[in-house]
């Protein structure tokens, strides 16, 4: 026999059963994985609150690279406000891939389209860093 018991009535659990041979309740056996604190860390990471919370983040650096850009007269006014915009919508798009990716529990075309929207964001960014720099 197995070395477990039923969580519900107590009964011995032979090894590889999916129910209780006595009470008939659905056995649920851990599966530990030697990744799971990692994985535990990104489900952390990107949570819905963190992730509302950096492109809460991203909209302000973006806002304030804005405010800048208007108010600046020389060359290097307009070069922190790409900074600061370039990195708003880089946070925003890590976090919405991120988010897309370990959320499980969201539906599945958000999360594709959290994924779709981020990887449009770093792209722009990449492009308009990459016209910048020749």
């Amino acid at each position: 026999m197995g070395d477990e018991n039923c969580s519900k009535c107590g009964a011995e659990l032979p090894s590889n059963s999916k129910f209780c041979l006595n009470c008939g309740i659905k056995v649920e056996k851990e599966t530990r994985s030697e990744r799971e604190p990692i994985h535990e860390v990104f489900r952390f990471l990107f949570s819905k609150n963190l992730i509302i919370a950096a492109i809460l983040f991203g909209i302000l650096f973006i806002w304030i690279g804005s405010i800048v850009l208007t108010f600046s007269t020389d060359l290097t006014g307009y070069r922190a406000a790409q900074t600061l915009s370039s990195l708003g919508f880089f946070v925003t798009g890590v976090f919405l891939i991120g988010g897309g990716i370990v959320n499980d529990a969201m539906d599945k075309y958000v999360r594709v389209g959290m994924i779709v929207i981020g990887v449009y964001m770093i792209t722009s960014v990449l492009a308009l860093t990459s016209l910048l720099v020749h």
